[in-house]
């Protein structure tokens, strides 16, 4: 004979592990960094790229043409890097893949996240101080 209430905590269980990976699903925005902060690379000081969805304002740290840090008010930032190219230059618009002679090319990112959403704001090498404190971007 069936037990009641081993029944109803089998099912409770499947109903909690069903939910739990959509708590578990993050968003995430890949955008390009150069793009949103243009021409203030070429002014020292903090500037604001980007407004996140929770209406968190986004900031770029520059010092003498280069990007030395990402902030966000109650997020976390990491450095990350990766080779491929992750951000879009235009909405639309694809560019051709090109092979690259240079075998050395990567993307540098500030992946700044809370627990819903990841965004990642990627520079090009000549945009950031390039040392080993960048961790290999994994999707």
């Amino acid at each position: 004979m069936i037990n009641r209430r081993l029944v109803l905590g089998t099912i409770a269980t499947a109903a909690m592990l069903g939910a739990s990976h959509i708590a578990f699903a993050k968003e995430k925005h890949h955008l390009n960094g150069k793009d949103l902060l243009g021409e203030r690379i070429k002014k020292n000081g903090k500037h604001k790229i980007h407004t996140t969805g929770k209406k968190v304002d986004v900031f770029a740290e520059v010092n003498n043409g280069k990007v030395t840090a990402v902030t966000a008010a109650g997020m976390q930032v990491k450095k990350v890097r990766s080779r491929q190219k992750l951000a879009e230059t235009s909405p639309g618009l694809t560019l051709a893949n090109m092979q690259v002679a240079q075998a050395d090319l990567y993307y540098y990112g500030y992946w700044v996240y809370d627990d819903a959403t990841d965004y990642y704001y990627w520079f090009p090498a000549d945009y950031v101080i390039v040392d080993g404190s960048w961790v290999e971007y994994t999707a």
